[in-house]
């Protein structure tokens, strides 16, 4: 049977896997320091080591927005299933790749293979957020207000499909590569125009 002591177990480990993997991001970072005496310099160290440097805070700021999410999205639950459990060890799973997705971005830069193993495990990682919000709308059991009217995940739902569009536009569409995460920018408006729509529907129904 799941008990609360058991949904702090979970939170808690979940918690403790996203700040190792986010402290593991600068690791690379340390290494760069080996033979530095060499270089003529701190500023040459850090031109010759941009794409590394760049790869770290863009990570850390996917990881950190992830957390968030999951942050905000569990804040709500009450209890928990196997399936719920399922779902979260699965998207624990995307955060501890990250690291190494970042590690062979800073390597092979734009390679078609990096590009897709990047943009691929944060989308699986949106989809694993996805899905723990449609479980909290369609199993009230889950959630601490189970008997209040919670709103179709939309939003987590046009997340996934821009990282689904930017996997493929990056992967596909040469020269493109990670700017395709710029489609991001979209999801402001999009979700705006779905509450919008969701709330015609109420009123409609009314």
């Amino acid at each position: 049977m799941q008990t609360e002591r058991g949904l702090d177990r979970l939170v808690t480990f979940l918690d403790a896997v996203v700040a190792i993997a986010i402290t593991l991001l600068v690791l690379p970072l340390t290494e760069l320091l080996d033979g530095a005496e060499q270089r003529t310099g701190l500023d040459t160290l850090l031109a010759d080591e941009a794409p590394q440097i760049g790869a770290f805070f863009l990570s850390f700021a996917v990881i950190a927005r992830l957390w968030l999410i999951h942050h905000r999205v569990v804040e709500t639950v009450r209890s928990y299933d196997r399936a719920f459990l399922t779902v979260n060890l699965l998207w624990i799973l995307t955060i501890v790749l990250l690291p190494f997705a970042t590690q062979v971005t800073a390597s092979y830069g734009t390679d078609r293979p990096a590009v897709a193993l990047y943009i691929g495990t944060i989308t699986l990682s949106s989809f694993c957020l996805t899905s723990i919000s449609v479980l909290l709308w369609r199993r009230p059991g889950l959630r601490r207000d189970a008997a209040g009217p919670v709103p179709p995940p939309w939003p987590a739902l046009i997340a996934s499909g821009l990282f689904v569009a930017a996997l493929l536009v990056g992967t596909l569409v040469p020269g493109v590569n990670y700017w395709a995460m710029f489609l991001l920018l979209l999801s402001g408006p999009l979700e705006s125009a779905a509450r919008r729509r969701a709330a015609r529907g109420r009123v409609a129904t009314d």
